[in-house]
């Protein structure tokens, strides 16, 4: 299963590098067919003047693609997608490494289950925090969070979902390498 999802991420570079699309809809829509599965656009997030990342359904998966922009039109960069974190319940989560050399995303996406979470934030191994994002997308709350370098293992993060008051609602955190515990 895995070797599939890197087959069709090299073909997908291989197509896309070769030929651009005029619009964004339009190289989505050529992911489309390349792509295996019924998939379908819940979100898409401008995060560069030239990039965007596309978040989508495949066959009840949650996979997150990045599309970019230069001289010969719209490319799509790579994508990931696959099964999500779901323990504990409130949030369901991956993380992913989107792009090539010149553009790189490093990105924690998902669903807010619990809807009296209102705010999310993402803590590295670093120190580095970020606030995500939720958006609403017909039946879907997705949440995402850029953080600015690799995240390996990505389960070493901290990812907590606040209430409206400031209560967590759901915290995943694992031991970190060096940490005694007792």
């Amino acid at each position: 299963m895995k070797l599939n999802k890197v087959l069709v991420t090299v073909a997908l570079l291989l197509i896309f590098s070769v030929s651009g699309c005029g619009s964004l809809e339009e190289a989505v829509q050529e992911a489309k067919k390349v792509v295996p599965g019924d998939w379908e656009v819940i979100h898409t997030e401008q995060v560069q003047n030239e990039a965007t990342i596309v978040f989508y359904i495949n066959n009840d998966e949650l996979g997150a693609g990045l599309f970019q922009k230069d001289a010969f039109g719209w490319k799509w960069l790579g994508t990931e997608g696959g099964s999500l974190v779901t323990y504990p319940k409130g949030l369901s989560w991956r993380y992913s490494d989107l792009g090539d050399k010149s553009t790189k995303f490093y990105l924690y996406y998902g669903f807010v289950e619990e809807p009296k979470i209102s705010s999310i934030e993402v803590k590295t191994t670093w120190g580095e925090a970020v606030k995500a994002t939720i958006v609403q997308s017909g039946e879907y709350s997705l949440w995402y969070a850029m953080i600015s370098k690799a995240q390996v293992p990505s389960v070493d993060a901290d990812i907590t979902g606040y209430s409206e008051k400031g209560d967590v609602l759901y915290l995943f955190s694992q031991p970190k390498q060096g940490t005694v515990t007792k």
